[in-house]
């Protein structure tokens, strides 16, 4: 214990410093790897460079002696008798000799085509005069090696032949008689012979013309491609000057570019490949460029020598090197392994005789009763704590059968061979732990009990290396059997004080029911009582109301008679009509005060406002004229809430009729109520405004509470405002009261607004 307590001191922190240098040599064998290849590829490239400039300066001398030969042939031909004298006279014979010399010349230097032009600029002989393509008859007066030459200067030019279409560089000449310009002599180099003599080289070679445009090149796909770049006008000139043809200039696809010395830079040029299957796909090709101008066509050339080679061979160094790493870790790595190993061993050997003797004081020092089975389920061992527990030696009972110390209470025998069968690897039972009394010349069947103990025993199964052997561990449940019984007698009893006070709440709960009923009943009794007070004060005004009219119809009556009498019908009819309207007038009024004195619940619906302001204020038409009180309404906006529509005319009657008791009281000038009804997206307030004094601070500290008036001596029941306040809530409302600052009191009735279901 104390060699593995210092190495792990001596190596704290160990397995991180080392993952951190594996991290690191990780990143070094990466940095080497990219760096090294660069370098050894920067070398390579380095050393491809000189041979390819070496090889660029052998193209360009190869190209300028080519060439060269042929700048004064143009001058020799403007110079020879027979030219001058064919495009003097342009007679068949004189131009059919100058067409065999002019073949002939051909043969002997090589040249491409050569022709003589007439000042008009047509071909009046050519040594291909025999060919299909011939520019005998052809005009080309539109060549600017023509115009050139006929403004008296030695023309040079370059195109795609319009009549061939081969590619050639052009050389011109005048040809005088004297001092005048009878015609021009033309030279055409064909440049692909260049091509097919550099064809197979290790290199591309590209011939740019002063536009930037591959004229020439070994690669066929790069013809008439551009280097640069040319703006809208540059290229709108090249193609009036038909130097191309019909041809598309394209730009050149390079994909990178980065300069490797002052002469050279290195590229990747995208290109199409096409596949066995037929299909084409992008590949990116990586060049070596170098280029340098030749002065005698103005032209420049450019070598474009592949990296492939360079590149696959630095890709295999980079493997080789990869590998080798790889290979050097492997083989230390398994050094380091088969070091671990045998030190892992070394203290696996060194951990297993520290739990042995860590077990085996366990053993001796736990609580738990240790019994030791053999694969006959024969006693093997013990541990000291079942002989403490049961106050005797077991010794003379090792070889016997686990059922001479432990009896299972549910009486089951031979559990322990049933394990097996049952696919069982622990086995928990409770029984008793006997306390056995033992003589030597006793069989076993003799063995008598003195006393048991309850216990908790667990069988499970070892799986040791050579044998099976089991494990059993006796818990002694004295306490926890005792723990048992008073639990199981508390929950008895517990049992039995709920049913009783069951029974006692089962018996408040019908009281409390029937209180409640008795409740709604008596709030009904004061709504309604409520009601009829309201219509008691009502009652002068509604004979009022009612007189008027009936002394009215007794009147129209007696002169329908008289009218009758005098057989006046037509007077008579008029006053049974208005009798008529006059009885429907006092129908509505009683029709009213019907509805408003009808018994019932809130029955929640949608309610329009100003119906229902309207219906009150019709209540109180009456009395509110015999005060001489002024009533301000608001204009009908279509607003309508949730609730009862009787209930509703019930407050609002209500709260008019206080309002009338208020501006009453106060005896002001000022007689006057106001109603506002006010609106948000889902609640629609209706404040009605007096004129009065106001309400006290003890007043709005209880206006709400039942049997509580503010107005004088017995007037009032105080139940109004307490009747309001439930009718509303009722209705999932609220009611506020406040003093304004004009003077007098606002009560504000709140509402849900009634919101129509969409489909």
């Amino acid at each position: 214990m104390f060699r593995t307590r210092l190495k792990n001191g001596l190596l704290g922190g160990g397995p991180k410093r080392l993952i951190w240098l594996y991290l690191l040599a990780l990143l070094l064998v990466v940095w080497v790897v990219l760096k090294g290849g660069d370098a050894l590829r920067h070398q390579q490239i380095k050393t491809l460079r000189y041979e390819v400039a070496d090889q660029l300066n052998q193209l360009v001398s190869v190209l300028e002696n080519a060439i060269v030969k042929y700048q004064h042939m143009p001058t020799l031909l403007a110079s020879n008798d027979r030219v001058k004298q064919a495009l003097l006279h342009e007679t068949d014979k004189d131009i059919e000799q100058l067409n065999r010399e002019l073949k002939q010349i051909n043969l002997i230097t090589e040249a491409s085509d050569s022709y003589i032009i007439n000042r008009q600029g047509l071909t009046i002989a050519a040594s291909n005069y025999q060919k299909k393509t011939s520019f005998v008859g052809k005009n080309f007066a539109f060549r600017p090696y023509f115009k050139e030459a006929m403004s008296g200067k030695a023309g040079r030019y370059y195109a795609l032949g319009t009549t061939s279409n081969r590619r050639g560089y052009y050389f011109s000449y005048p040809v005088y008689s004297g001092d005048k310009i009878i015609g021009v002599a033309v030279v055409k180099v064909d440049l692909t012979q260049f091509e097919k003599r550099f064809n197979n080289q290790s290199y591309e070679f590209l011939l740019i013309d002063p536009d930037g445009i591959v004229f020439s090149s070994s690669h066929p796909d790069w013809l008439y491609h551009l280097l640069g770049e040319l703006s809208h006008q540059e290229l709108q000139r090249i193609a009036e000057s038909q130097r191309y043809k019909d041809k598309d200039i394209e730009k050149l696809a390079i994909a990178y570019s980065k300069p490797f010395d002052s002469k050279a830079s290195i590229i990747d040029v995208l290109e199409e490949v096409t596949l066995p299957n037929g299909k084409v796909q992008l590949e990116r090709h990586a060049y070596l460029q170098m280029s340098r101008p030749i002065q005698l066509l103005n032209f420049r050339v450019a070598i474009f020598a592949p990296l492939k080679t360079i590149n696959e061979d630095i890709a295999l160094w980079r493997a080789i090197f990869v590998g080798g790493v790889i290979i050097t870790a492997l083989l230390l790595g398994l050094a380091t392994l088969r070091s671990r190993m045998l030190r892992e061993r070394s203290d696996a050997n060194e951990m297993a005789r520290h739990n042995q003797a860590y077990i085996r004081e366990v053993i001796q020092n736990t609580q738990a009763g240790l019994v030791t089975l053999d694969d006959s389920y024969q006693i093997e061992s013990f541990n000291p704590a079942i002989e403490r527990l049961l106050g005797q030696s077991l010794a003379p009972l090792v070889g016997q059968p686990l059922s001479v110390v432990f009896q299972p209470t549910d009486n089951h025998q031979g559990d322990e061979q049933n394990i097996e069968s049952m696919g069982v690897k622990v086995l928990t039972q409770e029984g008793t732990l006997c306390c056995l009394t033992h003589d030597k010349r006793m069989s076993t069947q003799d063995i008598s009990v003195e006393k048991s103990i309850p216990v908790e025993m667990t069988l499970c199964e070892m799986q040791l290396p050579n044998r099976r052997s089991f494990l059993v561990t006796f818990h002694d449940m004295t306490e926890r059997k005792r723990y048992e019984q008073e639990i199981t007698h508390a929950r008895n009893a517990l049992e039995a004080r709920v049913k009783e006070r069951t029974s006692e709440l089962e018996e408040a709960n019908s009281r409390l029911r029937r209180e409640i009923e008795e409740h709604e009943g008596t709030q009904r009794e004061l709504i309604q009582t409520a009601k009829l007070a309201v219509l008691g004060q009502l009652s002068a005004g509604l004979n009022h109301e009612l007189n008027q009219p009936l002394t009215a119809i007794r009147a129209f009556a007696e002169n329908g008679l008289t009218f009758l009498e005098r057989n006046k019908y037509p007077q008579a009819k008029a006053n049974l009509e208005q009798i008529s309207q006059l009885g429907r007038h006092m129908g509505d009024i009683i029709a009213r005060f019907k509805v408003f004195a009808r018994k019932g619940d809130v029955q929640q619906g949608p309610i329009r406002v100003h119906e229902a302001m309207l219906a009150a204020v019709r209540i109180m038409a009456s009395r509110y004229k015999s005060a001489d009180i002024a009533i301000e309404l608001p204009e009908d906006r279509g607003l309508i809430v949730v609730g009862d529509t009787v209930f509703l005319e019930q407050v609002l009657v209500n709260l008019l009729a206080n309002a009338a008791d208020a501006i009453q009281e106060a005896a002001k000038a000022d007689k006057q109520v106001r109603v506002l009804i006010k609106e948000s997206a889902d609640k629609v307030l209706i404040a009605i405004q007096d004129t009065g004094k106001g309400l006290s601070e003890e007043a709005q500290k209880h206006l709400f509470e039942p049997f509580f008036t503010s107005k004088a001596s017995g007037v009032g029941l105080g139940l109004g405002l307490s009747i309001s306040q439930r009718i509303v809530e009722a209705m999932n409302g609220q009611i506020q009261a406040k003093n304004l600052d004009s003077g007098g009191a606002e009560f504000c009735v709140t509402l849900t607004r009634f919101q129509p279901i969409s489909t």
